[in-house]
This record gives C-alpha cells, sequence and structure tokens, in this order.
C-alpha cells in the first residue's frame, strides 16, 4: 500500500474536475502537494505526469473561486456566455 496522504502518478485521476465537490478537488489537491514535495525531495524535480495534475487542479480551483458556476453544457459555454454591450443607436 502507498501513503494515502499522496497521489503518485501511476494511481488514478479524474478525468474531469467539474462534477467533483469542491471538498473532493481540495483533497486532490492537498495530495498532490504532497506528491510534489515528495518528488522534489527524493528526485529534486517532479514528474510530469504529477506536474499536469498540479496545473489542471490549481485551474479548476482558480476557476471554482472566481465563482463562476458551470455550465449543464460545458465550461465552453462560459466562454460564450459574456454579454456583448447593445448597440444604442441601432435600437
Amino acid at each position: 500500500m502507498g501513503d494515502k496522504s499522496r497521489l503518485s502518478p501511476e494511481q488514478p485521476f479524474p478525468a474531469d474536475l467539474a462534477p467533483l465537490e469542491d471538498s473532493q478537488v481540495e483533497i486532490l489537491n492537498s495530495k498532490i502537494h504532497r506528491q510534489l514535495d515528495t518528488e522534489y525531495t527524493t528526485d529534486h524535480e517532479p514528474d510530469p505526469e504529477t506536474e499536469s495534475r498540479y496545473e489542471e487542479l490549481r485551474a479548476e480551483l482558480d476557476y471554482r473561486a472566481a465563482d463562476h458556476q458551470l455550465p449543464v453544457d460545458g465550461r465552453d459555454a462560459f466562454a460564450t456566455s459574456a454579454q456583448e454591450p447593445k448597440d444604442k443607436t441601432s435600437a
């Protein structure tokens, strides 16, 4: 058995973080940070998979911290949800 406080690159990682609850994402983030600490200590550099997971978690946490609500049909809808300013002269 491995250390339950870390998530090694060989262990499964969710393909999509969006449906996870905040607490689940925060736990994954903690485990990845602990794994990074271990890799820096033992190998003096992070495993590319761990680094990729860290970046994905950071982006997800930043997204959630910005208080965005997840669109029903995926994140792509967020990019198109910004409203264009209305042209008052053509109304």
